[in-house]
């Protein structure tokens, strides 16, 4: 018989696969949307989340379609005089979404979709400006990045692009020898990408041109963070890293599987998932990380960054739960169970945070439509509502 956790890894075999197959271009048609890009935008602020063919900006205070408003705070109306709603689809063609907008000009978003094209969305009518887009060299499934006049764009091929954003026209082209799945992070005039080919690079901003690499053993499928002066970065080698600025290893630890997801690091503590189902507390030292707990919390893998907060490290799993345990132990202290998988990042809402919500709530996505979205209480882990489409 083969064990679950031999099955849970060979499930995440095939999804790769059939990625890295979109990613080098085996086909020219994307799979429907693996997961969700939930961010807050506006003020106040709004949930919007990009999913499949469409953006759609969310209540924050109960789960409804945010109504479209004039200049004036005026409730838009159509030809039968019902609300309009933020919703954004374009028919023809059709584009799929992986990746938060950026906000450009007031009342402008741009989003990278998955069909090599750059989108401009007003905000104020909810519809695509230019339907046929910006084209780009490549596919999209991580969001760009904005510097000044410049956009980097990262592209599952591989390569990260710098377009100018006034022309959209490449300033820079930087090849990987695999795709880049992630946004990259600009800290103190360095840029750093994480590569589907095992490599960290460092850039100059402005010209592309490398500065360091480093081999990480395995793929990198997140962001770095950025905390304490170092990096800290997962990746498919079953590793968590901690890496200096100069680009050496300082410290590392070894995890039960692949890490898909950024750490989470507050003050010296570091959270980490993996695709076993592992959570990890761990201390950074200095040049070592000691453990301070692990535990398999879940039955399959931990694609999201864990969210954590002053009591509790609450995870989401292909398992269909949510988990919330305890930031000291990781004993479990709540969960939830979800009809479809969890594999977006958590969002943590905050009263005073620009929305107008009044009590703390997580925001979760699944892959199950009809739960596109559920915003539990922080505390208890009540539901207060639910989007679907």
């Amino acid at each position: 018989m083969f064990s679950r956790a031999w099955i849970a890894r060979s499930r995440w075999v095939v999804l790769v696969g059939l990625l890295l197959a979109l990613a080098v271009g085996c086909t020219s048609l994307p799979l429907e949307a693996s997961w969700a890009s939930v961010t807050l935008l506006g003020n106040p602020a709004q949930v919007l989340v990009a999913y499949a063919d469409r953006m759609v900006m969310v209540d924050p205070v109960d789960g409804s379609v945010a109504e479209l408003r004039d200049a004036d705070g005026n409730v838009r109306l159509d030809e039968q005089g019902n609300p309009r709603t933020w919703i954004v689809t374009n028919s023809s063609p059709k584009y799929t979404f992986y990746t938060r907008p950026i906000e450009m000009q007031e009342d402008t978003l741009l989003v990278a979709a998955y069909e090599s094209r750059l989108l401009e969305v007003d905000t104020i009518t909810a519809r695509v400006l230019n339907s046929e887009g910006h084209v780009l060299a490549g596919h999209s499934i991580a969001s760009p990045l904005q510097n000044g006049s410049l956009l980097y764009v990262p592209l599952s091929s591989n390569s990260l692009d710098a377009l100018n954003l006034e022309t959209f026209e490449t300033v820079w082209s930087f090849k990987t020898e695999r795709g880049v799945w992630a946004t990259p992070l600009l800290h103190e005039g360095v840029l750093y990408v994480p590569s589907m080919d095992h490599t960290l690079y460092a850039l100059n901003p402005t010209t592309g041109e490398e500065i360091w690499r480093l081999d990480l053993g395995g793929a990198i499928a997140a962001t770095p963070v950025v905390a304490n002066g170092h990096l800290y970065i997962g990746s498919f080698a079953k590793k968590v890293f901690k890496v200096s600025l100069e680009g050496s290893i300082v410290a590392q630890y070894e995890t039960s599987e692949w890490i898909w997801g950024a750490p989470a690091v507050v003050e010296d503590q570091v959270y980490v998932a993996d695709l076993a189902g592992y959570v990890y507390a761990l201390r950074d030292t200095g040049d070592a990380f000691s453990e301070i707990w692990s535990r398999q919390v879940a039955l399959r893998g931990i694609r999201a960054t864990p969210l954590v907060t002053d009591d509790y490290v609450i995870v989401g799993s292909r398992d269909h739960n949510v988990y919330w345990v305890s930031r000291e132990s990781g004993e479990e202290v709540n969960k939830r169970e979800m009809r479809g998988e969890v594999l977006a990042d958590l969002l943590l809402l905050q009263p005073g945070d620009g929305t107008e919500t009044r009590e703390p709530l997580v925001v979760v996505s699944t892959l199950a439509r009809e739960e596109l979205l559920v915003a539990f209480t922080l505390v208890n882990g009540e539901r207060r509502w639910v989007y679907g489409l």
